[in-house]
């Protein structure tokens, strides 16, 4: 290919984009056009396509008569329009050519608007949608209505509601969380809920001198000592109520931290002192209990019962007679005592 030839294509191809029209070059036939309805999921047609909202339609320059559906609302119609391009001025400022191109082809117009946008009108007895932000703390909860799940908060949600509903019921779930049920107004646009952590359990191992005895945690019982129970604590810091108790023995009550996995009591017995009326023939013999002297006839002799004291052994002694040894049951506690001794056999 010779220079000259190469020099004029050069120059042809100079010559047509120059003669192309300054708005074919910029916009073309056709724009892109956004369309949006509130609320989301209405049908439109346009270019002979049908399409649902929210969507993007790349449409020839041309008027557009364009009517959204939706079950439950008005049709809503929308015209639109075109208007000279400004790009349109810069061919003409170019020349007679260009503007013939646009012109020719179309491209001097443009859409009024590129973003359309529209509310739907419910119709009479038919659901309207509302939106509103629904906020967990901790963040990140399942949020229920009607069973139907609609992701995790933070989110905003768009509810419907029949005329005749006043309020919803709202259900969060967040793992470790006691799941929450809250009311929804039809007027409310904002919902935040705070979730309470489900309690943690501590395995605590309780062991009682002597064993056997009935543990109650929180109210609960937990079994009869040595025993492990899981312990709930809605909080760390939290300090849960613990009672021992075992017939004869003095209960005893505590509270058991978080940080506690053995708990090891020695109980009380329960002592009681009972007086004993004892009358001896002769007067003045001396009276030992369990081999300790406490008292001369006539007296009445404190004895001590409890659990593990059931019985005692009473010594009689006076000079001259012979010794006389009784032993005395719980049962027999308060009932008067009457001894004789025998005398002594020289």
């Amino acid at each position: 290919m010779s220079a000259s030839t190469s020099s004029r294509k050069i120059a042809l191809a100079a010559l047509l984009a120059a003669l192309s029209g300054c708005t074919l070059i910029m916009q073309g036939t056709s724009q892109v056009v956004e369309f949006n309805s509130d609320p989301a999921g209405a049908e439109f047609t346009v270019g002979g396509q049908t399409y649902t909202t929210p969507r993007k339609v790349d449409l020839p320059k041309e008027d557009q008569q364009v009517t959204f559906h939706k079950s439950g609302y008005y049709p809503e119609p929308v015209e639109l329009k075109r208007r000279i391009s400004i790009y349109f001025y810069g061919s003409l400022v170019m020349g007679l050519i260009t503007s013939a191109i646009d012109l020719s082809t179309g491209a001097y117009k443009e859409f009024e608007t590129t973003d359309v946008r529209v509310v739907m009108r419910p119709l009479p007895g038919t659901a309207k949608e509302f939106p509103v932000l629904v906020t967990s703390e901790p963040p990140g909860a399942d949020i229920l209505v009607a069973d139907v799940n609609y992701g995790r908060a933070p989110k905003e949600l768009r509810l419907a509601w029949l005329p005749a509903d006043r309020e919803k019921s709202v259900t969060l779930r967040l793992a470790g969380h006691d799941q929450k049920i809250v009311p929804l107004g039809r007027d409310q646009r904002k919902l935040d809920v705070v979730l309470t952590p489900l309690p943690e359990l501590v395995p605590v191992r309780f062991v009682s001198t002597p064993p056997g005895a009935e543990v109650f945690v929180d109210g609960l019982r937990a079994g009869q000592t040595p025993v492990s129970y899981n312990v709930s604590y809605k909080s760390r810091a939290a300090r849960v109520p613990v009672e021992l108790s075992l017939e004869g023995y003095r209960p005893v009550k505590r509270e058991v931290t978080f940080a506690e996995r053995d708990v090891t009591v020695a109980l009380e017995e329960i002592v009681e002192e009972i007086p004993l009326p004892v009358k001896v023939e002769p007067k003045g013999a001396k009276i030992a209990v369990d081999g300790v002297p406490v008292a001369e006839a006539p007296a009445n002799v404190k004895l001590s019962w409890s659990i593990t004291r059931t019985r005692h052994t009473l010594t009689v002694t006076h000079p001259g007679y012979a010794t006389q040894t009784v032993e005395v049951k719980r049962a027999e506690a308060a009932k008067p005592l009457q001894l004789k001794l025998s005398p002594a056999i020289p």
